[in-house]
């Protein structure tokens, strides 16, 4: 028998450490798994639609506390800097938390911490909705309902996207489902948002669209435990190919999956590191600008809380359809880095505009760019992540670690804005839209560097993952061996190369990390640039409380 003969058949039985590249290896003889029929396209899409389901009540109810700004501010007489804290404990609580959620969502996976976070969710806006009935208007106990909402919401969209990183492949349905659940979640904050302050007026008290958002949030819950149950059906029932297995990747040296162990983090590539960079000023910038989007429209149009939440919400409508055909569109073709760009340029003209409109039109304009700008972002961010680091076990833990970051970008933001709004005589937002125009103006910095990187011959010498991300999917294995001849003149550092290499093994050794000295200072100084921004975000918190204290003490 030969050599090749043997090899083939090793496929058909394989042992414990057997990479999956010599598995799939095997042509002509069915796989170990062959017992199980194939998972068919309907489960699938059923998988699709109870995933997407599961954070429609977290996001339903997510927005409705800054669309009731003012309403809850009137009623719980606080100030501006009261509830820039209320809504900053909810990103504060996530700034650890949900990197530790990271690690235990990549050992025990999606569908368990879906259920168990959609519970978080469930039960924090239960305790938000009772702080505001029958005349409770309790600040403190809607405090704690933000903070248990938080634990759960904080990191439920990350137990998702773990779970399609299993059931699909980048360029093979995986931006296409992403899509499909930021377009699901647009849905859900749009009707919340729009609705609020309708039932508000309408029904006497502001109690009703919380208590609304808590019933959704059970059927979330549902659909939630749906997942889970589903997931083991399909698994016992049919051939579930695990796509991080797929891809030839096996787990990143010695470290056990899950387990808490700061080397995986140490382990991300630079260019990792710019990604983040990028959302701690795009989306921090337009994450927090939610908060007080309702009461700006309603001060320049000096309208009342209903017509400014009603403008305020446009910016969810386009994300509903466009999401989906975006991911179909970057399965197909990729061009994430470009579409990260255009995001940020659409980002800095709303702002733009926002900021020195004199007009109701190029008012409202600036919202429709606003729009454009967050239907675009999510889906690339999350295939980009996924595409650019070396193992896609540890998604959920990169995943984590860009909305830890975040969330102090996002702390620091609304806590200083919420006092430039407290120090205005008018309690103009006129100067805070300010700090989000420069957001915009150094997103669009950080997106242009890396959209040149992926086209000049030093980007792609030193920061080759950017380049994979940008082509199509079709062409990455022909641009991985591209990218390895031209960094074989390039890294001197390196020690010597296995030639014979597959190109999966080249795709993972061009993503990680240089083995250069400037290669690892520069990791470390991203690493330690994340803790300060994390640390700086405790402390702002801690001004931003007594702010708010010395304020209402003062009575201003």
């Amino acid at each position: 028998m030969s050599t090749a003969s043997i090899h083939f058949l090793d496929a058909v039985v394989p042992t414990k450490g057997e990479s999956e590249d010599k598995r799939q290896s095997s042509i002509s003889v069915p796989s170990y798994s062959s017992a199980k029929p194939k998972l068919p396209v309907r489960w699938q899409v059923a998988m699709i639609a109870l995933t997407c389901m599961c954070t429609f009540g977290h996001h339903w109810s997510n927005g409705l506390v800054t669309t009731l700004k003012t309403t809850i501010e009137q009623e719980l007489k606080i100030n501006n800097s009261e509830f820039a804290t209320l809504v900053s404990v909810t990103n504060m609580v996530n700034t650890f938390l949900c990197i530790a959620l990271g690690f235990i969502i990549d050992k025990f996976g999606g569908p368990l911490l879906s259920a168990i976070l959609a519970a978080f969710c469930l039960a924090g806006a239960v305790v938000e909705a009772g702080a505001t009935t029958d005349g409770l208007n309790s600040y403190h106990i809607l405090m704690v309902g933000k903070i248990i909402a938080a634990i759960g919401g904080g990191s439920l969209d990350n137990a998702q996207h773990k779970i399609f990183t299993t059931y699909f492949a980048p360029g093979s349905g995986f931006a296409t489902s992403i899509g499909f659940i930021w377009s699901m979640a647009n849905v859900a904050q749009y009707v919340g948002q729009s609705t609020a302050n309708v039932m508000s007026q309408n029904l006497g008290s502001y109690s009703w669209p919380l208590w609304t958002g808590a019933i959704i949030g059970f059927f979330s819950f549902l659909c939630a435990v749906s997942v889970f149950v589903l997931d083991k059906y399909l698994r016992l029932s049919y051939e579930v190919v695990d796509r991080c297995e797929q891809s030839g990747q096996p787990s990143a040296s010695s470290v056990k999956v899950g387990v808490f162990n700061w080397s995986i983090v140490r382990q991300m590539p630079l260019t990792f590191w710019f990604v983040i960079l990028f959302a701690t000023f795009q989306n921090a910038g337009m994450a927090s600008f939610i908060t007080v989007s309702t009461q700006f429209a309603q001060q320049r149009l000096q309208k009342g809380a209903v017509v400014g939440g009603w403008v305020s919400s446009f910016y969810l409508i386009l994300p509903i359809g466009l999401t989906p055909f975006l991911g179909m569109f970057i399965d197909a073709y990729g061009r994430r880095v470009t579409i990260l760009f255009l995001s940020a340029c659409m980002f800095l003209i709303s702002m733009l505009l926002l900021r020195f409109s004199q007009t109701v039109p190029t008012f409202i304009c600036g919202y429709v760019f606003y729009a454009l700008a967050g239907s675009i972002t999510s889906a690339p961010q999350v295939e980009i992540i996924r595409s650019i680091i070396p193992d896609p076990h540890y998604y959920a833990t990169a995943f984590a670690i860009k909305k830890s970051i975040i969330q102090g970008s996002v702390i620091i933001i609304v806590t200083a804005t919420g006092k430039i709004q407290d120090l205005s005589s008018t309690n103009s937002l006129e100067g805070a839209v300010t700090v989000w125009l420069a957001y915009a103006f150094v997103s669009v910095l950080i997106s242009g560097a890396l959209l040149g990187a992926c086209h000049t011959s030093l980007g792609q010498r030193y920061l080759p993952a950017v380049r994979l991300s940008q082509v199509r999917p079709k062409y990455v294995e022909r641009e991985v061996e591209r990218l390895w001849e031209l960094r074989r003149h390039t890294v001197t550092e390196e020690g010597p190369r296995d030639e014979n290499l597959t190109p999966r093994q080249k795709d993972e050794a061009l993503k990680r990390p240089l083995s250069s000295s400037v290669s690892l200072y520069a990791r470390r100084v991203a690493l330690g640039a994340g803790f300060i921004i994390v640390l700086i975000a405790w402390v702002i918190f801690g001004f931003g409380i007594d702010w708010g204290d010395h304020a209402s003490a003062t009575g201003e």
